[in-house]
């Protein structure tokens, strides 16, 4: 069966070029990205002419060899001894039934590796940590559990063995060696965090042109003649306007002048539609009143927010390429043929953490690790998460969206399908820190990067931080009320994204309204 939802009804042939998106934004990245001023219910209908005439950025990006190992892999049925004929980094256990004692004790999975001297050693317990799931597997009869250990020992070889409770079943375990196979030489685009972020956040003018009602028919001259799609499905519901963080952080705000007027350009940003100044109360507002304290946007100037420092945004960034996702691994794993994505309008956002080492001396390495451990044993055909962070603040580009490098979205907007939280994907973006963060916080660089993603974010789908969003999946009708930045526990009963970064999450949610980064 397909991962997730079903195919998209938007022809091929009706997309924007995602080079043509992220010539929306300029050379200048972060500062040069273009807002449309008026509310698309007081202006009507975009007209094809009225979207900007993109060039073609990613025409120059220069690529590099580098040189990434392959994934060893090896699985076994049982309980072991396993000898898979490698030094493991992670093994990726898999079975039904119980998962025994909540404090993984006695009782609950564990795994022990056996030492120098042939013996083995201390039992480790097996926590299910993210219970990632895709929609269609979400509630099975039959109680499924997956766990992604981390067991590096150093050795070339090792031999390891299961502990499974009682009345476990059809016990499955693979073990994984992500940084010692054969290189393989590939090909990198060089592209930094400020580009890849900022064509997130670019997509928020054409998501609003493309719901303010064009015609499927209506064609755009020049080289994008291919009719634009008209904006369908579940709409984002948010309880109040989206804040003006985005548009500040981003740089100055072009706004749309009247017929044979220069186009003034502005200190601060100019919003479709009302927006209130200060922080946005979490909850709806009733109509025609305006929250105590706060006064109606038309009669009060809109502050800026603190600007993004100038230059390149001090992050990493690592396409899929340069972590070395092995692209022919995303195969349908019912029928063996390449899988095909969904796509959906962005709703709201979700973060997780991996339950992986905190610290890690080849975050990669991990990646490529979760990437296995969701693609082939999982088998959702691709890495659930839309996004991963990792402790020094290196954002990796996830789940894959396309070919022309706008992470996460198709050229109009919508969001690929994850596999993140079971029967609430479709429209749903996860973000992962990597790491275990239920006693141990987020560093400083991890939390920045993760304010960075969500501010893009948040601004390309016009969500509001601090409110709450009525999610209803398009392909399932399942709804939830959550907050627009939700942690992963707030969908369904698990530790993630970790009783530490959970606990972060309001501080955050502030910090992406106000652009604190």
């Amino acid at each position: 069966m397909p991962a997730v939802g079903p195919p998209d009804s938007t022809p091929d042939q009706a997309r924007v070029s995602r080079r043509g998106v992220l010539g929306l934004l300029g050379a200048g990245g972060w500062a040069a990205t273009v807002l449309i001023a008026h509310p698309a219910s007081a202006a009507g209908p975009a007209a094809p002419g009225a979207l900007p005439r993109p060039r073609d950025p990613l025409s120059a990006v220069d690529e590099r060899l580098a040189s990434i190992p392959r994934t060893l892999a090896a699985t076994f049925r049982g309980t072991g001894p396993a000898t898979p004929g490698f030094g493991p980094g992670y093994v990726a256990v898999r079975w039904n039934g119980p998962t025994g004692a909540p404090d993984g004790g006695q009782a609950g999975p564990a795994i022990r590796l056996r030492v120098p001297d042939g013996t083995f050693g201390a039992w480790s317990p097996l926590r299910v940590g993210c219970p990632a799931e895709r929609d269609d597997h979400a509630g099975a009869a039959t109680p499924e559990h997956a766990v992604l250990a981390s067991v590096r020992s150093g050795a070339p070889s090792a031999c390891f063995e299961l502990r499974m409770p009682p009345g476990a079943s059809a016990v499955e375990s693979t073990a994984l060696n992500t940084t010692s196979g054969p290189l393989q030489r590939v090909r990198v685009p060089t592209v930094t965090a400020q580009d890849a972020l900022a064509s997130v956040a670019g997509l928020a003018q054409t998501i609003e042109a493309l719901s303010a009602g064009p015609s499927p028919s209506a064609a755009m001259p020049g080289p994008l003649s291919a009719p634009l799609p008209a904006h369908s499905g579940s709409a984002p519901a948010t309880s109040s306007p989206r804040p003006t963080g985005l548009a500040a952080a981003l740089g100055p705000t072009i706004v749309a002048a009247p017929p044979g007027q220069a186009t003034p350009v502005l200190p601060g940003p100019v919003l479709p539609g009302p927006v209130l100044p200060g922080p946005v109360l979490p909850g709806p507002v009733p109509p025609g009143q305006v929250p105590p304290g706060q006064v109606p946007a038309q009669l009060s100037p809109v502050p800026s927010p603190p600007a993004l420092p100038a230059g390149p945004l001090p992050l990493r960034y690592l396409p899929r390429a340069a972590w070395g996702a092995d692209e022919t691994l995303r195969l349908n794993p019912a029928t063996g043929q390449p899988w095909q994505p969904s796509y959906h309008p962005g709703q709201v956002i979700t973060v997780h953490h991996t339950v992986t080492p905190n610290v890690d001396p080849d975050p990669a390495a991990t990646v490529r690790a979760v990437y296995h451990f969701h693609t082939v044993d999982r088998g959702w055909a691709d890495i659930g998460y839309h996004f991963l962070i990792d402790q020094a603040g290196t954002l990796y580009e996830g789940r894959w969206s396309g070919t022309d490098g706008i992470p996460a979205h198709r050229p109009d907007g919508r969001v690929v399908t994850g596999a993140h939280v079971g029967g609430f994907n479709a429209g749903n973006i996860g973000v992962a820190l990597l790491g275990d963060l239920r006693t141990r916080p987020p560093t400083a660089a991890a939390r920045r990067s993760l304010v960075l993603v969500l501010l893009a974010l948040t601004g390309a789908h016009r969500l509001n931080p601090l409110g709450r969003v009525a999610y209803a999946n398009p392909a399932s009708a399942a709804r939830r009320d959550v907050s627009s930045i939700s942690g992963h526990r707030d969908w369904m009963a698990t530790e993630c994204p970790g009783g530490s970064l959970y606990a972060m999450l309001p501080g955050v949610r502030l910090d992406v309204s106000r652009s604190l980064v």
